[in-house]
């Protein structure tokens, strides 16, 4: 009995979970350890081959990526080079071209895997430039807008006499320096010239961005890269502070491909399609260091196993009890977390709680703001009690023609919200610059000196006064306010300022607000004349209307506010007059059309105009077109009415004749044309009178007895009442005009 139990005692230990747990971690750890052991055995010798062959095809795969990239630039912009819009360019240069051809730069330079920066077209003979800003001249553009020590403008004009037709130059840092105090950096570009066999007093030049492409195509993680062409000149480098070999030693001793020399592994490889060098460097301490990690990897799997079988009896003895501790969590998860716990996930949760609580708080404080600001969420806080500053409101009208899309128009809005940020920043750091509306860009300047911003702001309108062919700019400058408690009321004064805009078609700063708004409309004696000859349908007078009382506009310019308040009231107006008869509801909408977007896109007092002539010829030839169409009775009481003009005319003779009751004839007429038989009498006299009274010769007196009537005093006031005018301002208003 003694024997046993200890073989007894013995195998209920067996089957215990923590022996179980224990002998399940133990075979775990040697199966891991064995299979580790063996793999570093058997890789120890070929880790520093693989290392070599690692760097050698990131190598490959940064050539293979410049041959392609190169490869496709040089097809499309050969394209390019060869569309009708440049040989025209070349043959007849045209200024019609030029907006189509800035454009086309313009959309090859946003194409983002091309890492095109900018497109040049240089022309000897007229010493003319292309490029994706605008045309300009060989000075401005290589001394100006991309102005490099390795490129002056006498290293352009010398390629006019190379006789290459395609080469790539070294890449150079070319920079902006418009401004000179704060010259605008370009980045390292790599310029492409394309040249014609034909034409040698023309050529393209590509600008690639050598940063962007060398971020793009090489991911080693050591940088020493070099790039030479096949003559042997370095075109691109990113080296340390030791210089890489000449290129005739990195031939010699680089034969197979890769050498070491001066503690420097040197990669070579060669492009096929451009016989470009391209040479990566890697020091050689590193990768013997790579190979010496097999030793420090086996001490580390060592101590593995120690703490491995250290830790799993230390997990199995205090496992004894799993489900009442995983009951344990799982009661403490649905409270509150706490701020601290030694598990873990806890300390996960709570910080994803504590994370989107302040999150919270900050869309919350978004929403506060959102009506003065963008909708960014990582936009600075605009918490600045007692700092003084300035609203300038930007009030941009696009030009919404068939040459702009609206996908050009929100990049050339985006591009000015980006100039304006970095044109104000230098001066003022802490300026806040955002879109609030689809036509409206918000700095905020930190300053209580207005004049210092209004001085920068004038330099901007130089640079918005090139840019009218995309749209007009309009800024506005509130007076200086002293805290954050104040935003509203500087947001409304910007917005009145803004309000101030003439309609000149030209770039504004509104500094104050101007003398009370004057009203703009017609006299009462103009709007009877206007609903006159709107339901009559005469066009020529109704455009000799509008183009009489617009011409006091156009030197003594109203705002743009009221001038659209205006357009809008002469809109509505003419809506009523047409409406319900001779035209239709629906028929009025489709001639005067979207009112309040056309007059929005009106930059000139002149091209408003024209929109409120071409809206009352419509509406007037349209009623004309109602008022001829042919019906029967309608038909026979306008032809018995044009022939009898000059005499009574009487409705029982006139429904006699039609053999119809005169009721039944006035309802017929009136719901055919919509004016009862005595209003038609009345109006057909009274544009017979007109017509009459365009001939000088002809007294008042006679044209009124011509069309009827008889009493000189009933003819007066009922000229007056349909035209508007009496006879006799309306002869007066003809020999004036």
């Amino acid at each position: 009995m003694r024997k046993i139990q200890p073989i007894l005692f013995i195998r209920n230990g067996m089957n215990s979970l923590f022996a179980r747990l224990i002998a399940g971690f133990l075979f775990i750890v040697l199966l891991l350890a064995s299979l580790t052991l063996y793999s570093v055995s058997v890789s120890k010798n070929d880790l520093k081959q693989e290392i070599v062959k690692y760097n050698t095809n990131l190598l490959d795969h940064s050539k293979d990526s410049y041959e392609k990239h190169l490869n496709l630039v040089k097809q499309q912009m050969l394209l390019f080079f060869t569309s009708e819009e440049i040989i025209r360019l070349q043959k007849k240069p045209d200024n019609v071209d030029y907006p189509l051809i800035v454009r086309e730069i313009a959309r090859w330079t946003t194409v983002p895997y091309l890492y095109i920066n900018n497109i040049v077209f240089y022309s000897k003979k007229d010493d003319l430039v292309l490029e994706k800003g605008t045309s300009t001249n060989a000075e401005s553009m290589f001394e100006v807008f991309s102005s490099s020590k390795e490129y002056p403008l006498a290293f352009w004009r010398r390629q006019f006499a190379e006789s290459y037709t395609y080469r790539i130059f070294p890449s150079a840092v070319m920079a902006n320096t418009m401004f000179r105090d704060s010259p605008q950096l370009l980045g390292e570009l790599k310029p492409i010239v394309i040249k014609s066999i034909d034409n040698p007093d023309f050529y393209m030049v590509v600008l690639l961005d050598a940063g962007k492409m060398y971020d793009a195509f090489h991911q080693s993680v050591y940088k020493d890269f070099m790039i030479y062409d096949d003559h042997g000149q370095p075109i691109f480098a990113r080296t340390g502070q030791e210089p890489f070999l000449d290129f005739e030693q990195l031939r010699e001793l680089g034969a197979g491909g890769a050498f070491i020399r001066d503690g420097k592994y040197y990669f070579l490889n060669q492009g096929e399609q451009t016989g470009f060098t391209y040479v990566s460097r890697v020091p050689a301490d590193r990768i013997a260091a790579q190979t010496r990690i097999n030793i420090t990897l086996l001490v580390i799997i060592l101590a593995a196993i120690a703490l491995s079988v250290l830790f799993s009896f230390l997990f199995a003895a205090r496992i004894n009890n799993p489900l009442k501790k995983v009951i344990e969590s799982i009661r403490r998860m649905n409270d509150e977390p706490p701020y601290r716990s030694k598990i873990k996930e806890f300390n996960i949760i709570s910080g994803q709680i504590h994370g989107n609580r302040m999150l919270y708080r900050q869309l919350s404080f978004i929403n506060h703001l959102k009506a003065i600001r963008g909708h960014e969420s990582d936009a600075p806080e605009l918490d600045f009690k007692g700092k003084p500053f300035v609203f300038v409101l930007f009030q941009v009208q696009p030009d919404r023609s068939e040459l702009h899309s609206p996908e050009v128009v929100q990049n050339w809005l985006y591009y000015l919200r980006i100039f304006i940020d970095s044109k104000l920043k230098p001066g003022f750091p802490d300026a806040l610059t955002f879109q609030i509306e689809r036509d409206q860009i918000l700095s905020l300047v930190f300053t209580e000196r207005s004049e210092e911003v209004i001085e920068q702001l004038s330099q901007i309108k130089h640079v918005f006064d090139q840019d009218l062919e995309h749209g007009v700019v309009t800024m506005a400058v509130t007076s200086a306010y002293s805290a954050s408690d104040q935003l509203t009321a500087a947001y409304e004064e910007a917005q009145e300022l803004a309000g101030e805009r003439l309609m000149t078609g030209e770039t504004q700063i509104i500094l104050r607000r101007g003398e009370a708004p004057v009203a703009l409309g017609f006299s009462p004696d103009q709007e009877k004349e206007l609903e006159a000859n709107l339901k009559a349908g005469n066009a020529p007078q109704l455009a000799a209307l509008v183009e009489q009382h617009f011409a006091r506009w156009h030197r003594d310019v109203p705002t743009a506010a009221s001038l659209a308040r205006f357009a809008e009231s002469a809109a509505g107006k003419i809506r009523n007059a047409v409406t319900p008869f001779p035209l239709e509801p629906e028929e009025a909408d489709a001639l005067l059309g979207k009112t309040g977007e056309r007059i929005g896109r009106c930059r000139t007092v002149k091209e408003l105009e024209r929109v409120l002539v071409e809206w009352v010829t419509k509406s007037a030839e349209a009623v004309r077109e109602k008022k001829e169409e042919k019906h029967p009775i309608t038909s026979q009481v306008v032809d018995y009415i044009h022939e009898h003009l000059a005499d009574e005319i009487y409705l029982d003779v006139l429904s006699a004749k039609l053999k119809m009751s005169s009721g039944y004839l006035s309802s017929y007429f009136k719901a055919k044309t919509g004016i009862n038989i005595v209003d038609y009498i009345n109006e057909t006299r009274i544009a017979k009178a007109a017509s009459l009274l365009d001939d000088d010769r002809l007294k008042i007196r006679d044209a009124a007895q011509a069309v009827g009537y008889r009493n000189i005093t009933s003819f007066n006031r009922m000229f007056k009442k349909y035209t508007g005018l009496t006879p006799s301002e309306y002869r007066k208003r003809n020999e004036s005009n």
